[in-house]
């Protein structure tokens, strides 16, 4: 849901109206805002009033829902840290806990991105939630950049594709986006997730890819023939 998501509410406060709109959404009251819309007085003031009060989220109201929803499982958990949001979708974790959440090679943090896009996003409706724990993400991403130019040189020394470890979305990026000025390689992602993967290739010329698709091949061993 976008962040013109609202609700409009007949009640006796502006306080009730946040309460009910915060329990409907499982988000914190502090992440909502309310306009009363019309006021209806009773007979001379008495019976008290009655308010239509529309209540809009702050944030786009899948965050607000992420950040409550980690709150909650990180104090289940009994883990010293906690969520907010960083733009873009991004949900960091902060505190003395979040490099434990990270896991052995970001195994935990990929299953509790996983759980919470399985508990609160509905697929193709909304953007996929990103998480990000003590800063994981950015080392990584530099840990991926050496990693695709370490390959990239051993790709164009050696003259043969190197398949890589099956990565994420955003980890494929960062090897295609390191090596895609390179004039001798170039990448390519193969496979279906979770088993997706990059492919780094020797890049031939023009008069290079001429020559060797002239070149006939033996329908066997698939060794070409040189004359």
């Amino acid at each position: 849901m976008e962040r013109d998501t609202h609700l409009v509410l007949e009640t006796g406060s502006v306080e009730n109206a946040l309460e009910q709109a915060a329990r409907a959404w499982r988000v914190p009251v502090a992440g909502l805002d309310a306009e009363v819309l019309v006021e209806e007085r009773g007979f001379f003031g008495l019976f008290g009033k009655k308010l239509k009060v529309r209540v809009t989220p702050r944030q786009p109201l899948l965050l607000l829902k992420s950040i409550a929803f980690l709150t909650e499982l990180l104090a289940l958990m009994e883990f010293r840290a906690t969520p907010e949001e960083q733009g873009n979708h991004m949900v960091g974790i902060e505190g003395p806990d979040a490099d434990i959440l990270v896991g052995r090679y970001g195994d935990g943090l990929k299953a509790m991105e996983y759980l919470l896009n399985l508990a609160l996003r509905s697929p193709g409706d909304e953007p996929r939630l990103r998480l990000d724990s003590g800063g994981y993400r950015e080392r990584r991403g530099k840990s991926l950049a050496r990693l695709a130019e370490a390959s990239a040189r051993q790709v164009a020394e050696r003259g043969v594709p190197l398949r890589l470890e099956p990565m994420l979305s955003w980890e494929r990026w960062v090897i295609h986006t390191t090596l895609k000025d390179r004039s001798d390689v170039e990448t390519q992602s193969v496979g279906e997730s979770p088993d997706r993967k990059v492919v780094i290739m020797p890049k031939l010329g023009a008069a290079e890819r001429q020559d060797s698709d002239a070149r006939p091949r033996f329908k066997g061993g698939g060794r070409r023939y040189r004359r």
